[in-house]
């Protein structure tokens, strides 16, 4: 088993205090022991961040100092990629061939993209005042930042927050899942063993929402709050830092629908949506969750999406064959399981899959609901689990009505092999991340967010980076005197 450590102020800090621990979804073995750090912890994790970017310099390191340390970490993760993408797998669920090519390569892919950034942070002179006057918009990093990462990304999530906040010259404090805290150390450690940071510039603590996230929320020493999880916890994360008014961005839930038109690439567009909406169980903000179809193709979309999902390689997370997995925890079992139950009670029907049989283990076959009202539940509400329900429509607008009835607004997608109308649905599509004829294509170029229940802010991108700025309005008069000196000498008469 794994004994997982606070990391603060360049040291690994042992503990004697409550403990928790991680477990193997697959096997149910415990996989790490990590400590419920306290407000004692927060505190000493805050105050070393504070140093280190009030008194260590880091704030006002050079760009490409900042750039090559990171490139340094970027190659020091990717030296590890195949023990993290194990760890993983083992840790929370997730196909060990998923880990290595969208998580752990992902992340390192950012790392480099974030480094490129430090070097790219601009301001703004405007040109259109008189000449002896410099009037001016510089960019200044946030501060302290604490970064509470989710655990179904907990490597490459954690990456996406830490990378632009190094970049933009912040100091930070990682809090890392519960559910998976061995993971997240995992990239703390290449960190550490990097030797790239000064002390204080990178921190981990481990612990659950209460008292540890609370703690690190309400900690007057954060400048800076960004969070991944659900919407519920994202809003009790802004009630609490409205209270000092501290910056904040939230990556959360989603329910997003794919509209099908009746001159879709069909085969292209199920193998897409079913690879979208079951990969790693479900488990994703971005999963494909609601199928909105053309009547005229409703039974084709469902005899395909039945066909595919029976197919999908479940098993063994650590075989490299399987795109399945476990859930990741019980929680998530019993949460994904009930809302199929309740799909059915509000009147759908399970094609495939249903109320499993034997719910001794943690493996969720696909489930795919047809037939329930398009204002229930279970067509509404985020599942993060394997349930995918299919609606049919008759027109444009019923399509556009079914896609948009949910309070999410994070992703969405179009199939249609006419540009035009794929581009009329896009836009009238009320999410923030639309794809067309494509499902889990994410660049590290282009930035991502939610609208509505699905946050604010946003991730990769230089507008990414920008969450971790303040910005700073700086005038030079360079004329021999004052411009309002003639004010001192009353009006002119």
């Amino acid at each position: 088993m794994i004994d997982v450590k606070n990391y603060i102020d360049g040291q690994w800090v042992g503990f004697d205090g409550p403990s928790f621990e991680s477990f193997n979804p697959t096997t149910g073995a415990k996989v790490a022991r990590a400590p419920v750090s306290d407000a004692a912890a927060v505190a000493a994790s805050v105050a070393a961040a504070r140093r280190a970017f009030n008194e260590g310099g880091w704030r006002w390191t050079k760009g490409s100092v900042r750039a090559a340390a990171l490139l340094k970490l970027a190659d020091m993760l990717e030296s590890r990629s195949p023990a993290i993408s194990e760890l993983i797998a083992r840790e929370m669920g997730k196909p060990v061939r998923v880990n290595m090519a969208r998580e752990v390569e992902g992340a390192v892919d950012k790392l480099r993209y974030f480094a490129g950034a430090a070097r790219f942070l601009e301001g703004s002179v405007t040109g259109s005042t008189v000449p002896e006057i410099w009037d001016m918009v510089l960019p200044e990093p946030a501060g302290v930042a604490a970064l509470i990462i989710p655990w179904n990304d907990p490597v490459d999530l954690a990456v996406r927050k830490l990378g632009a906040a190094l970049a933009a010259g912040c100091t930070a404090i990682v809090k890392s899942s519960e559910i998976t805290p061995a993971s997240t150390a995992a990239l703390i450690e290449a960190v550490h063993d990097s030797g790239a940071f000064p002390p204080g510039v990178v921190n981990l603590l481990s612990g659950p929402g209460q008292p540890t996230g609370d703690a690190l929320v309400d900690h007057p020493g954060v400048d800076k709050i960004s969070f991944t999880g659900s919407t519920a916890t994202g809003m009790r994360i802004m009630e609490r830092a409205a209270k000092r008014l501290a910056k904040v961005s939230l990556e959360c839930g989603g329910k997003f629908p794919a509209i099908i038109t009746e001159d879709a690439d069909l085969e292209r567009c199920l193998d897409a949506v079913t690879y979208g909406a079951f990969m790693y169980g479900g488990q994703s903000c971005t999963a494909c969750t609601r199928l909105v179809v053309d009547r005229r193709l409703h039974d084709r979309v469902v005899e395909g999406i039945v066909e595919r999902s029976r197919t999908l390689p479940m098993g063994d997370p650590l075989d490299p064959a399987m795109l399945v997995g476990p859930m990741a925890s019980r929680k998530q079992y019993d949460k994904a399981v009930s809302y199929i139950r309740l799909g059915i009670d509000e009147g759908a029907r399970a094609v495939v899959g249903g109320l499993p049989a034997d719910p001794s283990s943690l493996f969720l076959p696909p489930t795919v609901l047809v037939g329930g009202p398009v204002d229930g539940r279970v067509a509404r509400e985020e599942v993060f689990g394997p349930v995918l329900v299919i609606h049919p429509f008759e027109n444009e607008a019923q399509a556009l009505a079914i896609a948009n009835n949910t309070p999410y607004g994070l992703g969405g997608s179009v199939w249609s092999q006419d540009i035009n109308r794929a581009l009329r649905l896009a836009r009238r599509l009320d999410v923030a991340d639309v794809w067309i004829n494509t499902h889990y294509i994410r660049h590290v170029e282009t930035s991502f967010g939610g609208r509505h229940h699905s946050g604010l802010g946003r991730e990769l991108g230089m507008a990414g980076v920008e969450e971790y700025l303040s910005w700073k309005r700086l005038c030079i008069d360079t004329r021999s005197e004052f411009h309002l000196k003639n004010w001192f000498e009353g009006p002119s008469k």
